[in-house]
């Protein structure tokens, strides 16, 4: 009876099957493919009809992706020589950039951009917001992708040993691949052969869904490099902005104290149809609003689910993230600095405040801040110094928030101005335990995780209302004239895949979203209640106003009799023409809207990537 072959004689045995060997290397352009089509699968939502729908509308960026990512592996490949070492890095890469990409969308709406990557510092913040599982059709493309890498090292497919050749070979694909996309105009034309173009990246949404991932990806990627818009020149800036004389005070107004509350995903969860709640989440809300010292309505934002630094910069700067390139935020591009409706405050003899129970480097505000014209930042461990702070599901309540927000107000000895994002209700709204449902939600289509998201949500929301009648009651008490701006800064995400809103019926978002969709998806509610008698600066009426995020201190500003400048003059025009507007709306493009949109997209350009001119 023959001895059996050992392990190391049975690898040697099958390294020398030729027909195994041969197919090997035929299937090794085949393997980028098969990470191609994964990445794709994950990008339309794990959803095989909607990939197969994008090959068949789009065959041309389709055609695009596969020169990509066979060049990609192609140049690895030559560099890396073994086979197994190039797949792996391709593959692995492939996967994290499906799960990472499919998990944002899912919770967020948003995708996996390029300027993600330079959050990784921050990922264990991150990670902190996902709950969520992956397709498990993803595993399964997962597996065979170790397989497929698996044989490879089994089969020792690997390139000749020299390195020169390879190396040369790889680098002139490289320098091909440079000279082809080495200016904006070369990249330009380059994807233009491809029925694609650079400005696919101005709606994040369409990009991804009509170039895929690999697709879309490339197109931010050869979008990163900035040039001025067309019309660029200090003469036009200035011409643009002659027109729009600065305004004066309002005769004898009163110096008020400001205190502007971005209230985290905070929205009215009984728009959803069908849905009961044991109690009112939103009493002091709901009392507020019958005020007739209030004003409210629906404040028009680009995030929704997560992405608070984008309605946030819009709110303090005036700009909008619309013409900026797609970061993960664009606090990244403040510098210098930036004129801001805090800098207004503190050319008016205003202390700039900003409070943040969270880690103080998150989003870059630490830095961008300062530049932005406020005094001093508060963030987390400051919390611990300034208050005995009270936890909720892992994050700094609302309670505590608000305490520190008025020690803080109350020790300014001139007008202040305080700005406070707060954290208590951010997502993942996993389970409670039973003893802290203190309203119970009750709605029979909702799935078990969107009725726990909801759930879970609500009883946040009930502690954000709480707060809201905590700051008011604290500024009916107050002798110095004193105002309250209280918003959303997007809807939460109750579920991935906007599950809530779609079992609810309140959007469906099967075939796409609507311009009317996205409007109820795109807007949170607001409201500015004071101490004093206020006029409604923009608004036309107490109740049911509407209104972009940029232009909302610009409203409040005249509420309480300030000047305003060139800028602001230029927005309130624009609002009396078109009062909210954001790409991410998708409404309709008339004349306002267009030349609303070229004057935006000078002015912050200008103000944070250009020379100032405008400032």
């Amino acid at each position: 009876m023959g001895a059996s072959l050992s392990p190391r004689s049975l690898l040697s045995l099958l390294r020398q099957c030729v027909p195994l060997r041969v197919m090997a290397w035929l299937s090794l352009p085949c393997f980028p493919l098969f990470c191609l089509f994964v990445m794709d699968y994950m990008n339309y939502g794990a959803n095989l009809h909607r990939l197969q729908e994008h090959w068949e509308r789009f065959p041309n960026p389709t055609r695009f992706e596969i020169l990509v990512v066979l060049f990609l592996f192609c140049v690895l490949t030559l560099v890396l020589r073994r086979a197994w070492l190039s797949a792996l890095a391709f593959g692995g890469l492939s996967l994290v950039c499906a799960y990472v990409n499919y998990m944002k969308a899912a919770l967020n709406g948003d995708n996996f951009y390029p300027q993600d990557l330079a959050m990784v510092s921050q990922a264990g913040d991150l990670t902190s917001f996902v709950s969520g599982n992956a397709p498990r059709w993803f595993w399964l493309g997962a597996a065979v992708i170790l397989l497929w890498i698996l044989g490879f090292w089994l089969l020792s497919t690997s390139l000749p040993r020299p390195f020169l050749w390879r190396w040369s070979a790889a680098a002139l694909l490289v320098l091909a691949a440079y000279a082809a996309t080495c200016t904006p105009a070369k990249a330009e034309r380059l994807l233009n052969r491809f029925g694609m173009s650079s400005f696919d990246s101005a709606l994040q949404s369409s990009n991804y869904d009509a170039n895929g991932f690999v697709g879309a990806f490339t197109v931010n990627v050869l979008g990163m490099r900035v040039s001025p818009p067309e019309g660029y020149s200090q003469q036009n800036l200035e011409q643009l902005l002659a027109s729009y004389p600065a305004g004066p005070a309002a005769p004898g107004a009163e110096a008020f104290d400001v205190v502007v509350v971005l209230s985290e995903s905070f929205f009215d969860p009984r728009i959803l149809p069908g849905v009961s709640f044991s109690e009112n989440p939103l009493t002091n809300y709901d009392r507020l609003l019958d005020s007739p010292g209030c004003y409210s309505g629906m404040l028009y934002t680009t995030a929704l689910g997560g992405g608070t630094v984008r309605p946030e910069f819009a709110l303090l700067t005036g700009l909008t993230t619309d013409y900026l390139p797609n970061v993960t935020t664009p606090y990244w591009f403040v510098t210098k600095e930036l004129p801001s409706y805090i800098s207004h405050f503190k050319e008016a003899g205003y202390t700039a405040l900003a409070l943040h129970p969270y880690n103080e480097k998150f989003y870059s505000r630490n830095t961008a801040y300062p530049h932005l014209g406020f005094d001093d930042f508060y963030s987390e461990p400051d919390m611990y110094e300034l208050t005995e702070v009270v936890s909720r599901r892992g994050y700094v309540s609302d309670q505590s928030t608000a305490q520190v927000m008025k020690d803080l107000m109350d020790r300014q000895e001139g007008p202040a101005f305080l700005f406070t994002i707060t954290m208590e209700n951010h997502q993942p709204y996993t389970a409670l335990p039973e003893e802290e449902i203190l309203i119970s939600v009750d709605c029979p289509a909702l799935s078990q995780p969107a009725h726990t998201a909801l759930s879970t949500y609500t009883q946040g929301l009930y502690d954000a209302d709480q707060m809201l009648g905590n700051l008011a009651g604290w500024i009916d008490q107050r002798e110095r004239p004193t105002v309250l701006l209280f918003f959303g800064d997007h809807l939460p995400t109750l579920g991935p895949n906007y599950m809530a809103y779609n079992e609810t019926g309140f959007v469906n978002t099967g075939d796409g979203l609507t311009s009317e969709e996205r409007q109820k998806l795109y807007s949170t509610p607001f409201l500015i209640y004071s101490n004093r008698e206020l006029s409604g600066g923009l608004l036309p009426g107490h109740r049911d106003n509407q209104i972009s995020d940029y232009n909302l201190l610009n409203s409040l500003i005249r509420s309480i009799g300030m000047p305003t400048t060139p800028y602001m003059e230029l927005l309130a025009d624009f609002y009396r023409a078109v009062p909210y507007y954001n790409i991410r709306l998708e409404l309709p493009v008339g004349q306002a809207v267009t030349e609303f949109t070229r004057a935006m997209r000078l002015i912050t350009y200008d103000r944070v990537l250009g020379h100032g001119w405008s400032n």
